[in-house]
């Protein structure tokens, strides 16, 4: 009899890898793009740049709307204002007569009080100063104004050569606060800017300047910077005309 013998099985080997799954991918995707992203604002953020993320999907009709920024409730339940401000209350030249035109005229109410704004910041931050700015300072300001009110004075520092003027054309106003003899209004401007005479292309401005009532006129007594340009671009009002 014949035997054929049988070679011994060898053992089995390890089974090949799999190779991972699409989530799996698709997580180290995402996670790789949010740690260039984290890179990059510390990198950059520091040197003041901004980086500009795609905006969002715009969430479908069904969707709940997000609830909008809160503000000052005694504005947020009120009704729209029916008289609109001024933005160039006492004309466009001789701001220095223009300021106190613009206080004669301007009434103790909101309005008022956002017309006599612009007319301030136009006549305060004029480059190079208003020939009589510092005699008017006299009747302009608040008897307790503050440093701020006062440096905001063009007159008040050397411009070294610097210049320009605030432009309410398309500007706006928001009355953070109103009680008839007090008023805070944010106002939103745009002005050309020159240095030794050379344009330096258009800015923003924005500010808060803060009034009281004396003798039946405003006054200007503070200047502050609560409320950002974008945020004026949103709820603030337009001015009616402006200069």
């Amino acid at each position: 009899m014949t035997t054929t013998s049988k070679a011994p099985a060898s053992p089995p080997g390890p089974a090949p890898r799999r190779g991972l799954p699409r989530w799996a991918w698709v997580l180290i995707a995402l996670l790789t793009a949010i740690a260039l992203v984290a890179v990059a604002v510390a990198m950059f953020g520091r040197r003041g740049q901004t980086i500009v993320l795609p905006p969002a999907p715009a969430p479908s009709q069904s969707a709940v709307s997000a609830r909008p920024t809160p503000e000052p409730s005694h504005l947020a339940s009120s009704a729209a204002p029916v008289t609109l401000a001024d933005g160039c209350l006492g004309g466009v030249l001789q701001l220095d007569q223009a300021v106190l035109a613009a206080q004669h005229q301007a009434p103790l109410t909101p309005a008022g009080a956002a017309s006599f704004t612009a007319t301030v910041a136009r006549w305060a931050f004029a480059g190079p100063p208003p020939a009589d700015q510092v005699t008017t300072a006299r009747q302009v300001l608040a008897p307790d104004a503050t440093d701020a009110a006062r440096r905001s004075l063009s007159s008040s520092s050397d411009l070294q050569g610097s210049g320009g003027a605030l432009d309410f054309t398309g500007g706006k106003y928001y009355v953070e606060s109103f009680d008839g003899g007090s008023a805070s209004v944010s106002y939103l401007a745009s002005s050309n800017p020159t240095l030794n005479g050379v344009p330096q292309g258009q800015v923003a401005l924005a500010g808060t300047a803060h009034l009281v009532a004396v003798n039946g006129a405003w006054r200007y007594r503070d200047l502050t910077t609560g409320r950002s340009i974008a945020d004026l671009q949103r709820i603030g009002v337009p001015y009616s005309g402006g200069c």
